[in-house]
């Protein structure tokens, strides 16, 4: 590979360091499933549900750790299918562009808007009507919109806000709800079979994703060679402990009730810690 690919200028601000690719990293990968999982995972596994945690992010580290050596190199926009494009020309990563377009941003995003909605139709039960439900997501997408086209600081800051806003209750609830964990809802008492931590790990694979989405800009993040295998390092990691947190705390505070609470398992578990 060229300097001259490896140096790329598409004319873009780069503004994006370790910080905040780490964050939008987090806001990426951490959507609305984390609200819905642990109820899931828990009908698969019970209380060895953090053994499908770990064989997830395994898998999941291995292949970002080639997303982080390959984002190090390929410093312009596009991601996944820039990648694809450099190694195998500009038809392939055509194709890739297309499939991974409409095969999962639109159909991943699609399921995680639907989950989102469910979860704070909790809170607002209007969300629950056909007409509100949709205005309220027409208006989520075109606020997304406009942010994204006024530039890419204004993006970055959405990114670091939302992140924020979206970790701190989460967080509260990990920190205050280790405090009401009932040690006996942990215990494994009977280990699973290598089938059925199989298949809560596909399940906890979707959760997981979304990583790559964080390099999409590339030609807007500083310093690139560095930036990005930290970046995907920190937030990485922060999810496998978010996630792992969370899982317990659930667990620990709801038994095997958990398992009947598969459309806001959070919202269950934050209801017995913090009350109505």
């Amino acid at each position: 590979m060229s300097d001259h690919n490896r140096t790329q200028d598409e004319g873009l601000v780069r503004a994006i360091g370790t910080r905040a690719l780490s964050l939008s990293i987090v806001n990426m990968v951490v959507g609305a499933g984390i609200f819905v999982l642990p109820g899931l995972v828990a009908v698969q596994l019970g209380s060895a549900a953090i053994i499908a945690y770990v064989v997830c992010s395994v898998a999941v580290s291995l292949v970002f750790l080639c997303f982080a050596e390959i984002g190090s190199r390929v410093t312009r926009s596009g991601g996944a299918y820039a990648y694809i494009e450099e190694a195998f020309g500009p038809f392939a990563g055509f194709i890739a562009s297309i499939l991974f377009w409409f095969g999962w941003s639109v159909l991943s995003d699609a399921a995680i808007t639907v989950a989102f909605v469910k979860t704070i139709a909790i809170a607002f039960p209007m969300l629950t009507e056909t007409i509100p439900r949709a205005l309220f997501i027409i208006g989520l997408y075109t606020f997304l919109a406009v942010i994204n086209i006024i530039g890419v600081r204004s993006g970055v800051r959405l990114f670091v806000f939302n992140t924020i806003a979206k970790l701190v209750p989460l967080i509260l609830l990990l920190v205050v709800g280790l405090f009401a964990i009932n040690i006996d809802f942990l215990i494994i008492s009977e280990w699973p079979s290598v089938q059925k931590i199989g298949t809560a790990a596909l399940i906890l694979f979707f959760a997981f994703a979304g990583a790559e989405s964080g390099l999409n800009p590339s030609g807007e993040i500083k310093n690139p060679s560095k930036t990005i295998p930290r970046g995907m390092l920190f937030g990485l990691l922060g999810i496998f402990l978010l996630y792992v947190g969370l899982q317990t705390v659930a667990q620990g505070v709801l038994g095997t009730e958990l398992a009947n609470n598969t459309e806001a398992p959070l919202a269950a578990a934050a209801t017995e810690v913090f009350g109505n």
